[in-house]
């Protein structure tokens, strides 16, 4: 590798420093616009290369020390080397910056939302048992290396004591060689933990399992081959519930949880400020029903999902409600239409990662008054927002919400009109 010392002029969408030398773009994780940098160049005859930072020659004063031993080794929290100030305006601008590629005016964003440090209710990690034991920890950067994590700025306390203690009976699960995932869910009546992957389950393995629930007090011990796989209950020693607005629902094994309580209050803050109308609420992509529920307000609510644990759950709490009601759907292949969405005075959609595309076409075409978006992926966000805008939506607001505190990640709701 060569040695440069380089200025650099830009950040990237991920938060790497870019540099321009000799007609290469560089990209260098960790470090900041304006700063001059001694770095190691790849061997890369690309014209788009990368470099590893050795030191920073000339920092910039929104640098400052990143509060974790783990980092820059840790792939969690890239951005801790930046200030407050910083941080926040990076993230704001690439949203900005999302918009005007695809040719829309700058949304009005409301002040970010940012969540304090070891708030993180829910986290996946992951284990390998190796020669030198049990490592179990997030993955590093760009690499399939996972970092031992001894503590987390960013996880509640009781998850990193958990993971903690896990090193000490995983490998009489685990076998050499072997690795897994594990899901982590913190609850105020208990913890709710997933193995995904490693050996499958025999009699041995459920009873050393159902053992290790037993000395580390975990409410909920399931295990589940790959993500989309069935969860297959191990110890269920006591029941798991969470509360929306003013109804109590059991909590499914594995179910999707906003990040934070702080998060999950902010979104729904802004659904609350959503106009109503006559009442009438459909919730597409609930998962467990956060935001439905907790419009206690509202004449009828329809919630919609494929997730079948959490529509069963969902169902099950509401079936004394009249004026609720539940279907099973797969609204990426089965949006619904612009006639049925039309019947309603809300929309609400939450989907996944990759965005709705096939769901907002259809509301495009609709008459609802007022449609929510929230979203946990600006990129998808901003194409599903242009169609809703094409279609005769106009963008009011969106509430920017860090519910991942030094990542890239950025959770948003935004409320559109017509």
């Amino acid at each position: 590798m060569a040695t440069l010392e380089i200025t650099i002029d830009d950040l990237g969408a991920q938060g790497d420093g870019i540099a321009h030398e000799n007609g290469a773009t560089i990209f260098v994780s960790g470090a900041l616009k304006g700063e001059k940098v001694r770095i190691e160049l790849s061997d890369s005859t690309n014209a788009v290369k990368r470099g590893e930072l050795v030191e920073v020659l000339v920092p910039v004063r929104e640098r400052m020390k990143p509060p974790c031993p783990h980092y820059p080794q840790c792939g969690g929290c890239r951005l801790q080397h930046m200030n407050d100030s910083a941080y926040e305006a990076f993230k704001r601008s690439e949203l900005v910056y999302l918009f005007e590629r695809e040719g829309l005016a700058a949304p009005h964003l409301m002040p970010t939302v940012t969540t304090a440090t070891q708030t993180r209710r829910r986290a996946r990690v992951a284990a390998h048992y190796g020669e030198a034991g049990l490592i179990l920890g997030f993955n590093a950067w760009r690499s399939h290396e996972i970092v031992d994590l001894r503590s987390c700025e960013v996880m509640k306390p009781e998850i990193t004591d958990l993971i903690d203690k896990l090193r000490a009976y995983l490998p009489h699960w685990l076998g050499q060689g072997e690795s897994c995932d594990i899901q982590i869910t913190a609850l105020p009546s208990g913890m709710d933990v997933t193995l995904i992957g490693g050996p499958k389950l025999d009699v041995n393995a459920r009873q050393n399992l159902a053992e290790l629930a037993e000395r580390l007090d975990v409410a909920h011990l399931s295990w589940r081959k790959w993500d989309r796989s069935p969860v297959e209950p191990v110890s269920h020693r006591a029941p798991l519930a969470v509360q929306f607005g003013e109804t109590v629902l059991a909590f499914p094994p594995a179910s999707f949880l906003q990040a934070t309580d702080a998060g999950a209050e902010a979104l729904v803050d802004f659904v609350l400020a959503a106009p109503l109308g006559e009442g009438k609420v459909l919730d597409l992509f609930c998962g467990l029903g956060l935001f439905g529920l907790s419009l206690t307000q509202a004449k009828k609510v329809h919630f919609c999902d494929l997730d079948g644990p959490a529509i069963k759950a969902l169902a099950k709490a509401i079936q004394k409600h009249k004026t609720m009601e539940t279907s099973l759907r797969n609204l990426m292949t089965n949006p619904f239409t612009a006639e049925e969405c039309s019947t309603y005075d809300l929309v609400i959609f939450d989907p996944p990662r990759g965005g709705a595309k096939a769901q907002a076409e259809k509301l495009a075409k609709s008459s609802v008054p007022s449609v929510v978006a929230i979203s946990c992926d600006p990129p998808s966000f901003v194409r599903d927002a242009k169609i809703l805008v094409e279609g005769g939506y106009r963008l009011e607001n969106i509430q920017p919400v860090d519910q991942f505190l030094w990542s890239t990640h950025m959770e948003l709701a935004a409320l559109f009109v017509k």
